[in-house]
């Protein structure tokens, strides 16, 4: 999470000028009438860091997952991924309201061949772009009063994600969300000295008065909708699953590398529905 944590915090506009998003669909036909899969998220569902986003980052990397867990080649994609958005902005900007409207269209109506069959989220680390300048000195009571702040917001609008999401799909349709890996480990990120920072923000530290991170509000929230989680820091503990060599000096998004381990992790969380 501190991965983007913190540099989440200095380059703010980095992964909005970065950033993609758009629906997209990588199958032939007419996808109204195909299965779909729905990924939302911020730029790491956009792909941004991958050599091309539309192949090798982890939104296109798992929709080959969904095709063979379903046994169809013909599901289509709508990739709302989108950089820069927080768990606020997610609501906002009419991402969500959009895989909802879809959610409903599909899994409403009386044709089970164009329903959405699995629907992915990954949020939450844009959140915390304005704790750089309280906690870069350290974890102050100040710092730790604007992490409570935030971690409150981000899970009020989690809540009422995943709650959207479930309602529209109904029960059975898969929705994943994942946890952030540390983003500042890579030697080359220009704040990697603020890596431990990172880890403190995304798995906590009882001892300075921080019991939980970002990764355990994801954990805890998930399955009470339902939700399932890829966890790139299995346990809560690290190294993550993504190190340094997996991840981009931007000190923000993953690499080919890195967005395989993402995809990978998915995959597997799948195959527990």
């Amino acid at each position: 999470m501190i991965k983007r944590l913190l540099l989440i915090f200095l380059v703010p506009g980095l992964v909005a000028v970065l950033g993609l998003n758009g629906d997209t669909s990588y199958s032939a036909g007419d996808p109204a009438k195909q299965p779909l899969y729905i990924a939302l998220g911020d730029s790491l569902a956009a792909g941004v860091g991958a050599s091309d986003p539309l192949t090798t980052g982890y939104v296109p990397r798992f929709h080959d997952h969904v095709k063979d867990f379903v046994g169809d080649n013909g599901v289509s994609l709508m990739n709302l991924g989108h950089g820069g958005d927080t768990s606020t902005t997610l609501i906002s900007h009419g991402h969500l309201a959009a895989a909802v409207a879809e959610l409903g269209t599909r899994n409403g109506d009386t044709n089970p061949k164009n329903d959405v069959k699995a629907v992915t989220l990954d949020i939450g680390g844009n959140d915390v772009t304005p704790l750089i300048g309280l906690c870069a000195g350290g974890v102050t009571p100040t710092c730790t009063a604007a992490i409570s702040s935030i971690f409150g917001t981000f899970s009020g609008n989690f809540h009422a994600t995943l709650g959207a999401l479930r309602a529209a799909a109904g029960p059975d349709t898969p929705i994943i969300v994942m946890t952030y890996y540390n983003s500042l480990v890579n030697p080359l990120c220009p704040f990697s000295a603020l890596a431990p920072l990172g880890n403190v923000v995304l798995e906590g530290e009882p001892l300075i008065g921080l019991p939980a991170g970002l990764n355990d509000i994801i954990r805890f929230i998930a399955p009470l909708h339902g939700a399932k989680v890829a966890d790139l820091v299995p346990g809560g503990v690290f190294p993550a699953l993504l190190g340094p060599s997996n991840i981009q000096p931007d000190c923000l998004h993953a690499n080919d590398s890195g967005y395989k381990i993402i995809a990978n992790e998915f995959k597997e969380t799948l195959k527990t529905q």
